[in-house]
């Protein structure tokens, strides 16, 4: 019988798998893996081929993965202070190849006999300390004489690690849940005429784990690029663009308050800026003045370059909400945003006689009290901070405007528990910002429900960055110029990838800090990185604003930040590990001032580690300052399939779907998500609920 809904996968436990224990429990648990749904769509990233037996004559000392059939005609235990060996000569009946183990216990060294019978699988390499090409530390099955040898249909997954728990341990625990898609299927939601794919959810999940193996020999397999891969993806984006109708759709029931354009206040404030704003301001402020002035709730995205002037309009639709009597608030993703957009803010609203008010968690005590009476009285015009805004404790008193700072770092529910707090039977004004620019079709992925606003002009006098581009084995010279120009008055960020060194990542910020403070002791460093509490990263933030440190050493955690018009320089290290969109955010953290800015990328010059797609995109930072190109161009560099080691777009919503890999997917999903929603509320409420489950439609 098939099931009505999702709820067996979705809402049991991984501890129902039988075999699986409490400690391999509690580490899928660690991984996030709680529900059988959650690890069914826990991916292998590689697979391994064990569907065809290769003779050893066929084999090539390439690193590969090789099945064979031989048996053993040599066995030699080398015992050395710090390993125990076994080697093996392994022969079928085109030639001799050699088998090494290391620490087998003494009972599994008993079963390795000359003349047995095996079947060994794994990978053949070439040592170059001995000049011998051997498997290393086959997985082994021991056959009879007259054993028939089947090879498994599909291809073996390889998954991430899962700490404590052994690959086969994975594999079975996987193994048992597709099982049960066989008896118990996912019920197939997507109509057929919106499934290009042919392929029911149960069937793309289990070709997902174990694909049929490529019809070119020894042809990799990418997961990402498979069709079941690609069909669950399609899925899950028709389900985001629904939830994404449902909000419009929601706010459309009802009205939002139409406010006068407020034209006398707003052209006096312009009128009063010591600079000229530019055309593309003007041009989106006059279409959020006309949404404002709308019964019809605003939804709108306002998007540019760094730098390009977004706030300036979220200050004059303040002042035009403000004006009329009602309060408006913005949301920003962390608190150094917030308090820099408080800075701002205040700084403008105060001549005009508009109170603005920055809430936050560390407000605390009688401060706190007196503050959201305030907010609840009506006497603070314009909130702003991060998620304290919503809390149960606010209340406001007509508020009914919100302007939403990167809105992809925050989720449906938070979003939509902001939206609650607009008087009864009103829906919120909301205007979006964000300070990546967003080619066409992300915005049709992401932003869907929203008009658009772009700011493609940058305020006049604004000089460009210049950006050099080296290897780290200049970083000596880097360090020594930077002597000079810091001790002439100049700051400067330095950027590295990551906090500690491991495996992975060579840059350490904190071992970058020593380095730096060792070899510049005449200077000031300070140092700023996601484990600092809040309270400290302002200190330290602010300590830099106020020219107490020459060199600010930090994580991309600056991506986002105050603006310091006296930093002029930032060095990024280990610039190939970053996209070319949180590139050119960190760039955008100079460039602030009246003077020269430089941007120096520091990449690691070994082989290994900058491969052609890095390259590319330092070159492309070097070769242009524009946003908008570099979007473009980020988003032709990084096709489907591309593997990254970090979501570059910080979109992090998506289970499975990566919106710059599966882009070619967007309109399709879009079309599927307007009719399903139009003809079929059915199907629309399970798809969200099986990719959403905390969105309620």
């Amino acid at each position: 019988m098939v099931p009505k809904d999702d709820s067996y996968y979705a809402n049991s436990d991984i501890a129902i798998i039988k075999g699986l224990g409490t400690t391999y429990t509690s580490s899928f648990y660690k991984k996030g893996i709680f529900t059988l749904f959650d690890l069914l769509l826990d991916f292998p990233f590689k697979f391994l081929d064990q569907t065809k037996i290769t003779k050893i004559s066929d084999i090539r000392p390439d690193g590969g993965f090789y099945f064979i059939d031989a048996h053993i005609v040599a066995v030699q235990n080398v015992l050395t202070r710090r390993v125990k060996m076994l080697k093996m000569m392994l022969q079928d009946d085109t030639g001799k190849i050699e088998a090494v183990f290391f620490n087998l216990y003494p009972n599994q060294i008993k079963a390795y006999t000359r003349g047995r019978r095996i079947l060994a699988f794994g990978p053949v390499k070439y040592n170059d300390y001995n000049g011998v090409v051997n498997f290393t530390q086959p997985t082994v099955t021991f056959l009879e004489e007259g054993d028939e040898v089947k090879p498994q249909e599909r291809m073996t997954p390889v998954y991430h690690a899962v700490e404590k728990v052994p690959q086969a341990a994975i594999r079975k625990a996987v193994n048992g849940v597709l099982q049960s898609l066989h008896a118990i299927p996912l019920p197939e939601l997507l109509p057929q005429k919106h499934n290009p794919f042919n392929l029911t959810l149960s069937q793309a999940l289990d070709l997902c784990h174990y694909p049929f193996p490529p019809d070119i020999p020894n042809q990799k397999i990418i997961p990402e690029k498979t069709e079941g891969f690609k069909r669950i993806s399609y899925e899950e984006l028709i389900a985001y663009q629904l939830t994404l109708l449902s909000v419009k759709r929601k706010n459309e029931q009802h009205n939002a308050v139409a406010i006068d354009k407020a034209l006398e206040d707003t052209d006096r404030f312009i009128k009063s800026l010591p600079f000229e704003l530019t055309g593309a301001q003007m041009r989106s402020f006059k279409e959020v003045q006309q949404d404002l002035s709308s019964q019809k709730p605003m939804l709108r995205l306002l998007h540019g370059d760094v730098g390009s002037g977004k706030t300036m309009v979220a200050v004059l639709a303040a002042i035009q909400v403000a004006k009329s009597g009602n309060q408006c608030v913005v949301l920003a993703p962390t608190e150094l945003l917030a308090q820099q957009h408080y800075q701002k803010f205040k700084a403008l609203l105060d001549p005009c006689g508009i109170r603005t008010e920055l809430i936050t968690s560390s407000i605390k005590g009688v401060k706190r009290k007196k503050l959201l009476e305030d907010i609840e009285s009506g006497e603070v015009q314009v909130i702003i901070g991060t998620h304290s805004v919503y809390q149960e404790e606010v209340h406001y008193r007509n508020l009914i405007l919100a302007i939403i700072d990167e809105q992809h770092r925050f989720g449906i529910d938070q979003r939509i528990a902001l939206l609650k707090k607009a008087p009864s039977d009103i829906t919120m004004h909301q205007l979006v910002m964000t300070a990546t620019p967003i080619p066409r079709t992300l915005q049709l992925a992401l932003f869907s429900d929203l008009d658009v606003s772009t700011l493609d002009e940058l305020p006049k006098g604004r000089k460009p960055i210049i950006t050099a581009v080296m290897p780290d084995t200049r970083k000596a010279e880097v360090i020594k110029r930077l002597d000079e120009v810091c001790h002439q008055g100049t700051q400067v960020y330095w950027v590295c990838p990551n906090i500690e060194e491991n495996e992975d990542e060579t840059e350490s910020v904190k071992t970058t800090y020593k380095e730096l403070k060792k070899q510049l002791p005449d200077l000031k460093i300070g140092l700023l990185h996601g484990q600092l509490a809040t309270n400290e990263k302002n200190k330290v933030m602010k300590a830099f604003l106020e020219k107490e440190y020459d060199i600010l050493v930090a994580t991309t955690i600056i991506e986002v930040g105050v603006d310091v018009p006296n930093a002029s320089i930032i060095v990024i290290e280990g610039a190939q590990r970053l996209g070319l969109a949180q590139l050119h955010q960190l760039r955008g953290r100079v460039g602030r001032g009246a003077l020269d800015s430089y941007c120096i990328l520091i990449y690691k010059s070994s082989e290994t580690d900058v491969n052609d797609i890095a390259m590319q995109r330092l070159s492309i930072m070097r070769a242009t300052t524009d946003g908008f190109k570099i979007a473009t161009e980020d988003l032709k560099l990084r096709g489907p399939g591309e593997v990254l080691g970090n979501k570059q777009t910080g979109f992090d919503i998506f289970r499975v779907v990566d919106v710059n890999r599966d882009f070619e997917l967007i309109d399709i999903a879009r079309n599927a998500a307007l009719d399903i929603i139009h003809n079929d509320t059915e199907t629309c409420r399970a798809l969200i609920a099986r990719w959403f489950p905390k969105f309620k439609v």
